[in-house]
């Protein structure tokens, strides 16, 4: 069951949390509106009917009876007929929603001017969408996650990097971890972790928001992805030996005693374990090209069977990436 937030009907004007700590939001305070949300020290107020029409949680808890007067933010202020809840949530994040809820300009999480969101918007809408059941904006924002962060193998050989445009750098991996953490979204999660892995040394601090917060991964996925680098090195080098192997006989077509191919495999085995050593992908393919006019390239027959090779090391790669990761996902 979700946390009710808590309705405050009446706050004493003198108490001095009330006069210096909290301040009225420049956008998002309506002279008419009818119900006050505090989050952090950022007050908003805004529509009752906005809300119940959203949220499951408000829409519950606005059809009990509601107290009639309340006092906000300092001894200036006038006494309100509506109620003030207190949310323990980030004003930014509710900032975001809010925005999304009443302002014409950015009606709907996806819009001409918006058509790749920020993590920022996508983490709020997945946050307070998941903890107030706003059930249209957190389908909406964790649709466009399961579309980026896929459990489908064609869906990720069409967008191999994962990272949705707007998010602008790979750290955002982190949140989208703690966000399937969160949601109990467990088909996301593999691709996020895996991501993760991909960081340097910056996987420890994480990245910062725009108002100041840090997010980083909790202890335990930390120790995942440093061990999970190291199995996906491993499983990423075992693949190209496995793929640039001798083929059997019969396959190559050039004559006996033509070891072009044979010489071309060596030389693509080598360039390709040289690279898996510093880039963790098991399900990466490379063309089975050598560069330079005098390289030994593979015949038209050995070069489709390297070709099948890695179509199915791929998918073998691809079904064992979360025991990699040291997580379990059903179905998978």
């Amino acid at each position: 069951m979700v946390a009710q937030p808590s309705v405050i009907s009446e706050c004493s004007k003198g108490s001095e949390s009330v006069k210096t700590a909290r301040s009225r939001d420049d956008e998002l305070w309506f002279e008419d509106g009818t119900i006050i949300i505090i989050a952090q020290t950022t007050e908003f107020r805004v529509y009752k009917g906005h809300l119940a029409r959203r949220t499951d949680v408000f829409k519950d808890m606005l059809s009990f009876p509601q107290p009639t007067r309340s006092a906000v933010s300092s001894e200036d202020d006038q006494k309100f007929p509506c109620p003030v809840v207190h949310v323990t949530d980030s004003a930014r994040d509710w900032r975001i929603i809010l925005r999304l809820m009443l302002s014409a300009e950015e009606q709907g999480l996806f819009s001409k001017s918006r058509p790749d969101p920020s993590f920022e918007v996508i983490s709020a809408c997945v946050r307070l969408g998941h903890k107030y059941q706003m059930n249209s904006i957190y389908g909406q924002a964790m649709d466009y996650l399961k579309g980026h962060f896929t459990d489908s193998l064609f869906i990720y050989k069409k967008t191999p990097t994962f990272m949705p445009p707007g998010f602008e750098h790979l750290k955002y991996a982190i949140g989208v971890v703690n966000l399937a953490r969160l949601t109990e979204e467990d088909t996301i999660l593999p691709t996020a972790l895996w991501m993760c892995c991909r960081m340097g040394a910056d996987i420890v601090s994480g990245f910062t928001y725009s108002d100041g917060e840090r997010e980083t991964l909790s202890s335990p996925d930390l120790g995942l992805c440093f061990v999970a680098k190291a199995r996906l090195l491993q499983a990423t080098t075992l693949a190209y030996m496995q793929t640039f192997a001798d083929l059997p006989a019969g396959i190559c077509a050039l004559k006996d005693g033509d070891d072009r191919c044979r010489r071309a495999l060596r030389e693509l085995s080598d360039i390709k374990i040289v690279a898996a050593i510093t880039m963790p992908n098991p399900m990466s393919i490379y063309k089975s090209t050598l560069p330079g006019a005098d390289a030994p390239q593979l015949c038209k027959a050995c070069a489709t069977a390297i070709t099948q090779r890695q179509v199915q090391r791929q998918r073998e790669s691809w079904a064992k990436l979360p025991s990699l990761l040291g997580i379990t996902v059903p179905g998978w």
